[in-house]
């Protein structure tokens, strides 16, 4: 009979604690909302655009699934190679400049880079871009770019500032 109760009330600590014990033992969610305020960025902005800062990390936030990071970019000139990264995906929110934004098409001679460090721990590489879908780009322009896409400036009309937010995936423990 005590084997019988034993059994049973291991039964019930285990149907009952265990999963309450590994909600405990999941990462951290963001405890609250990460606001970067206008006078924030723009000061961002303004520093990166003086010192010729190509990227500068503004907030980076724990989210379910992975991290968002939220930078200023500040680019004085095209880009030869295109940028491609296997799990970041970015948004670019255009505030002034303007210039031809390649996207897509085949990638040849992948090259693995760490640079900017903005980056983050996700694998990234500086593609040869053959082909792929070009449009011209300017102030109040919004673009997302899906992990995987090779992306590039092609032309740049003038230099152009925006916001770059990046949602980079963390694998689950």
């Amino acid at each position: 009979m005590k084997t019988i109760i034993r059994k049973v009330l291991f039964g019930t600590v285990i149907t009952f604690l265990l999963p309450h014990a590994l909600a405990y033992a999941q990462p951290p969610a963001a405890s609250a909302a990460a606001v970067v305020k206008a006078a924030d960025w723009q000061a961002t902005m303004s520093r990166s655009v003086a010192g010729n800062i190509l990227d500068t990390k503004v907030n980076e936030t724990p989210v379910k699934g992975g991290l968002v990071r939220v930078g200023i970019v500040h680019r004085t000139a095209a880009e030869n190679r295109a940028l491609m990264h296997e799990e970041l995906t970015e948004i670019y929110q255009i505030i002034e400049g303007s210039g031809t934004l390649v996207t897509g098409g085949e990638m040849q001679e992948q090259r693995a880079v760490s640079d900017p460090p903005n980056l983050g721990d996700t694998p990234s590489f500086f593609v040869t871009q053959i082909g792929g879908d070009t449009q011209e780009i300017g102030p109040g322009d919004v673009v997302v770019l899906p992990a995987g896409i090779p992306h590039r400036f092609s032309v740049l009309h003038s230099p152009m500032s925006y916001i770059i937010y990046r949602f980079e995936v963390t694998p689950s423990p």
